[in-house]
Parts: C-alpha cells; structure tokens; sequence
C-alpha cells in the first residue's frame, strides 16, 4: 500500500501543480488585462481616478481576484517543493525560499492596488488635501504596485531555474524540463528590460509605447 502511494503520490502533486500553474496565470491575466488596465490610464491622475470610483465594485473584484491568484501560486510554490524535495532538498528548499518570498512581495503589492479606495473616499481626514492631490496619490500608489509586482518577477524567476535544474537531475523529459526553465528565463528577462526602459520612459514620456 505504501509502495502504491508512494508511487502515485508524485503524479498526483504534478497534476495539482499544472492545475494551480493554469490557474494562477489565467486569473493574473483577468485582473491584470481585463479589469485593471481598463480603468488604469497612465499619466492622467483624473480620469484613473473618475474610473475607480464609477466602478468601484469591478476594481474590489480585481483586487480579489489578484489575492486568489496569490493563493493559487503559494500553493504551487509549495507542492513542487514537496515534488521535487527528493531530488534535491537543498535545492529545492532555496527553490521554495525565492517562489515564497516573490509572493510575499507581489501579495505586499496588491495592498498599494486597493489603497486609492480609501485615497478617494470621503473621509474627513482627507479634507487637508485637494482633489487634484487625492488623485495623484491614487496614481502613484497604483504605481507602487506595478513596480512591486515586478520585483517579485526576479525571485519567481531563480525559484523556476532551480526547479527546472532539479527536473533535469531526475531525468525528466528533456522537452518538459524546458517548459519549466524557459518562464524562469522569461521574468527575469522581463525585469532587467523593465528596468532598463522605465527610466528612459520617465525622460521621454512622449516616446512611451503602447502595449
């Protein structure tokens, strides 16, 4: 009976993982492309923020919606430690320590995302700034969040290379294996151009591209 588990037990996490990967990408694709930057204009404090409150309960959603997709990729996080532990523990466990704190960074950063709610509320305390003040503040902590989120990207990239080291030692399919390593390539990729081209960005906003 053990032998049995033991051996099915593998399957079973690889499957959960491929469901909670698909997951996680699918509900980062929802409330990033298809909520947020519908309401989100770069560089125009007034209209992000007129957005934000005539659809107030679409932006919570999004914002639910990024929490689950942190929940789904800390759960990932750990079942392919749990996976791969015997492959290599120490690998895998600094693995597990860079895939949990990029979640722990992203999650931070989703709190920046929900934070111009209370920014553009009608609270009395806020009376000692102008609209115009609330509004940018709103913008700029929206900011806050994108550039956190993309600090998490450099550790979920060391955490998918050292995992994808681990399926090359046991001897995994060769084409797997790169499926695994190629998104750890691609985020840290993605962060080194973004910190190469927001800069120039900031210089030439006239220059900025349109994704």
């Amino acid at each position: 009976m053990k032998t049995q588990i033991s051996e099915i037990s593998p399957q079973v996490y690889a499957r959960v993982v491929g469901i909670l990967y698909l997951f996680t990408i699918s509900a980062g694709i929802i409330a990033q492309m298809g909520i947020s930057n519908g309401i989100v204009v770069v560089d125009d404090a007034a209209t992000t923020a007129s957005n934000i409150l005539a659809n107030r309960n679409l932006f919570q959603l999004g914002f639910t919606i990024y929490l689950l997709e942190m929940a789904s990729q800390i759960a990932q996080t750990v079942i392919f430690y749990m996976l791969l532990k015997p492959a290599g523990r120490s690998v895998s466990l600094l693995a597990l320590f860079f895939g949990l704190v990029g979640c722990i960074i992203k999650t931070v950063s989703r709190l920046f995302y929900i934070a111009p709610l209370l920014v553009l509320g009608e609270a009395h305390y806020l009376d000692v700034f102008t609209l115009d003040q609330l509004q940018a503040l709103a913008l700029l902590l929206l900011r806050v969040n994108d550039l956190a989120a993309g600090m998490a990207l450099a550790f979920f990239g060391f955490s998918t290379l050292l995992n994808g080291f681990l399926i090359f030692r046991v001897h995994f399919p060769a084409a797997y294996s790169w499926d695994i390593i190629d998104p750890g390539w691609l985020w840290l990729a993605d962060l080194f151009v973004s910190a190469a081209w927001k800069p120039a960005i900031a210089l030439y906003p006239s220059h900025r591209p349109h994704w």
